[in-house]
């Protein structure tokens, strides 16, 4: 058990490192945690196009899979507290087979053309008609740093190139590691039994994610929100998803593995932390994504700031 209300042991403690009074944010968080959703949450919750649901498999092993649809049909909220969930299917996504195996779910609502993003922790329930119906219990909005603008066009199909294939192995090959190497944005998943299972985001120039052999990779932590909640997380259960989106083909690379946090080398002059991961299995398959368009090109230099850009330390 925490001592605190909103917060477990392992996001205390990072707070605490960091400066943060987890009393005083304790109690001012309160409000912002509650289970339902807002008159405005409904409205952005109900035209997404694009979300990212953290579910757990059957070892406990989070995995981060994406939710791509048209408005008003891949997230249809029934009341405040519960959502149904209708994505296209992604061959072999663990999302469904997860969710009916362990209820565990949590999904991040994203929109990167109004850098809006808010996300829940819940349980889930697979229907006859193959809905999730999605039940939270935990429910807030999260800043805006580090999101990159883009339109989104659902209704635009995306084929997959021909010969395309989805595939899973142990190891990241040539086109796993191309692919998180260009990458500007990941999202990932983690658990703790404290609040369940999350769905988070992260974003950097390309080359934010450091590719060191087939078996590992990390990612600095950039500051955000102070709440340490994947990075707390891992302090009380290791396991951890990473999931990229190529969004221009649509190619979709999942992977779990084991995470630990480091300190940053002592020259990066914006993070003082590091994820790295661990791969222990690794999926890539296509996804019908619709057409990204007007995507923002992401500049970092230590005198230019705006939501997309971590502030040197």
């Amino acid at each position: 058990m925490s001592q605190f209300r909103n917060f477990h042991e392992g996001e205390a403690k990072l707070q605490a490192e960091s400066g943060v009074d987890t009393v005083a944010f304790d109690a001012g968080v309160e409000q912002p945690f509650q289970p339902e959703l807002n008159e405005s949450e409904v409205r952005f919750v109900g035209s997404r196009t694009f979300a990212i649901a953290a579910s757990l498999d059957t070892d406990g092993r989070p995995w981060a899979s994406p939710l791509f649809g048209n408005a008003g049909e891949l997230l249809n909220v029934r009341d405040l507290n519960n959502v149904g969930v209708r994505p296209r299917p992604i061959e072999g996504d663990p999302l469904y087979e997860n969710v009916a195996a362990t209820g565990e779910l949590g999904i991040l609502y994203f929109d990167p053309s109004l850098r809006r993003r808010a996300k829940s922790l819940g349980k889930g329930t697979i229907e006859a008609d193959g809905t999730i119906e999605y039940r939270m219990h935990r429910n807030f909005g999260l800043c805006n740093k580090y999101i990159f603008k883009g339109a989104h066009d659902s209704t635009s199909p995306t084929p997959s190139p021909p010969g395309a294939v989805s595939a899973v192995g142990s190891v990241l090959s040539p086109d796993d590691r191309s692919q998180l190497e260009a990458t500007d944005t990941a999202f990932l998943a983690s658990h703790s039994d404290f609040n369940g299972t999350d769905a988070t985001h992260r974003g950097g120039p390309p080359g934010f994610i450091s590719v060191i052999d087939n078996n590992t990779l990390s990612l600095p932590d950039y500051p955000g929100n102070g709440m340490f909640q994947t990075l707390g997380n891992l302090l009380l259960d290791d396991r951890i998803g990473l999931m990229s989106v190529d969004f221009t083909t649509g190619r979709t690379l999942q992977i779990t593995g084991r995470g630990s946090v480091h300190e940053s080398p002592v020259d990066d002059a914006y993070s003082k932390r590091t994820l790295r991961i661990a791969v222990e299995e690794v999926r890539s398959s296509w996804a019908d994504i619709g057409t990204w368009t007007d995507i923002e090109a992401f500049e970092l230099r230590p005198d230019l700031f705006n939501p997309a850009t971590p502030r040197t330390r």
